[in-house]
């Protein structure tokens, strides 16, 4: 089929992915909730009291979930591997190859700007706003993830610049950013990237069964190496996009029997059921509870010796339930639905600018008024204790601050997402240009470009 063809019939034919939208907007609002556990509820990490021998309620497997930030991360990554690598497979298929690797060169390199320049920019936000000592306050508190995420200002002025500079070059070179502690992962999500398009750059022109199979091995070599973070995820989800392409799509048909629709559904459900509970999975303390201990018991027979269980675990789980979505039809529309949606658009602001709001603005409206109240405990010597932190008030007042936080959030990330986010669509479009034009004419002025080639044409002219 030629690429005509292609264009014809795509529309119709193209997949929708609305449903990853809606996943992605679900953990990027689940990864904000591990960052305030860490603040305000550290007790839910391990999976039992120590004291008692019992878990609580948000100990247990499926409720504790609002605190297992390495399952949602690795939710990001799947869908990476899948969403990025959907268009290509899609036009690959179709026999469009050349449109194939365009769509694939070109995605890629929109991509890596439009990561990069929003970080840079919310890394100069969180610079600024600490060398202002917004994060002072938070240094001071009882909130864990708070106080030990809060970059100290620098010594001067005149060398807060150097500073700034450093931490831009650490986020991509060692995934540490003293001013936004959260983009860690971006250096993993760039990589992520990487391995989509050389994948993809190496087997578009292979038969979808042979594409299947490389990525199945790469998955294995990646489990083999340890690669918990984004190998086993990335590949898992260019598998899916690959999978994707035999599934049906279409809504489930409507059927007079009420036990038909229960019955045909109940697969993925058992799947999804199963990864979220392996997402549940402790980072930490795992051989405190029964069931996690049984988990890891099996990790030491499957995974290398170098396994992080606390990644490979919710790793999997996460890979199972983009499976279990994917071939359910009745989950793939609930997650369509235009409030998850809206969320999903809003994925990458909220997880820019969580940090920063969380160690600012959310530390001013819990901790402001016990400041002013706080009486440090004293030295033998009957000084102060410069060690005392603010506590951490009672359940009533988070419950009654943490919801406006979160709507603040989202209107800031709507915000940013309208008169922000479209600067950097900008500056990529404009670096593409650059990249495209650099040095072009001053190449066509040379008389063996006349016909567009690297090397001189010897032979006849036709």
């Amino acid at each position: 089929m030629g690429t005509e063809g292609v264009r014809k019939a795509s529309p119709n034919r193209l997949r929708t992915s609305s449903w990853a939208d809606g996943l992605r907007g679900i953990a990027s609002i689940f990864v904000v909730s591990s960052h305030l556990v860490l603040c305000f509820a550290r007790w839910v990490l391990p999976p039992l009291v120590a004291e008692t021998g019992k878990s609580l309620l948000f100990q247990l497997p499926y409720f504790r979930l609002i605190a297992q930030g390495n399952a949602w991360v690795a939710i990001f990554f799947v869908l990476l591997g899948y969403v990025n690598s959907l268009k290509a497979v899609q036009l690959a298929r179709a026999g469009a190859v050349g449109d194939a690797l365009n769509s694939l060169a070109s995605s890629t390199f929109r991509r890596t700007g439009r990561l990069v320049f929003p970080a840079t920019a919310v890394t100069v936000l969180a610079w600024f706003i600490c060398q202002l000592g917004a994060y002072q306050l938070g240094r001071r508190t009882d909130a864990w993830w708070v106080r030990e995420t809060s970059a100290k200002p620098s010594t001067s002025w005149f060398g807060a610049p150097e500073d700034l500079f450093i931490a831009v070059v650490r986020t991509w070179t060692e995934g540490e950013n003293p001013y936004d502690q959260p983009q860690w992962a971006l250096i993993h999500l760039f990589k992520g990237s990487l391995y989509v398009f050389l994948t993809l750059l190496a087997l578009v022109n292979t038969s979808s069964k042979f594409r299947l199979t490389a990525e199945a091995f790469l998955y294995i070599y990646s489990w083999y190496t340890g690669d918990a973070i984004v190998g086993i995820n990335v590949y898992a989800g260019m598998m899916l996009a690959e999978l994707s392409m035999d599934t049906p799509s279409e809504p489930i048909p409507r059927t007079k029997s009420r036990i038909r629709l229960p019955i045909r559904e109940s697969g993925p459900y058992i799947i999804a059921a199963l990864g979220l509970y392996l997402c549940s999975f402790p980072d930490s303390s795992y051989e405190m509870a029964a069931w996690s201990t049984r988990l890891w018991k099996i990790g030491q027979v499957i995974f290398p010796s170098n396994a992080q269980y606390g990644r490979f675990w919710p790793g999997i789980g996460a890979q199972m339930l983009t499976f279990a979505i994917l071939h359910s039809p009745s989950m793939r529309r609930a997650l369509s639905h235009p409030w998850l949606m809206w969320i999903g658009g809003l994925s990458f602001p909220l997880y820019l600018l969580h940090g920063p709001l969380i160690r600012s603005l959310m530390t001013y409206m819990v901790f402001l008024i016990p400041s002013i109240t706080f009486t440090p405990d004293r030295l033998e010597n009957g000084s102060p204790d410069p060690n005392s932190l603010i506590p951490i008030p009672n359940t009533f007042v988070l419950c009654l601050t943490l919801p406006v936080f979160f709507a603040i959030l989202l209107v800031l990330s709507k915000l940013w997402a309208i008169h922000v986010d479209p600067w950097f669509g900008v500056w990529t479009d404009a670096f593409e240009q650059f990249a495209r034009s650099w040095g072009n004419e001053q190449i066509q002025s040379f008389p063996w470009r006349k016909n567009k080639v690297i090397l001189p044409l010897h032979g006849p002219k036709t």
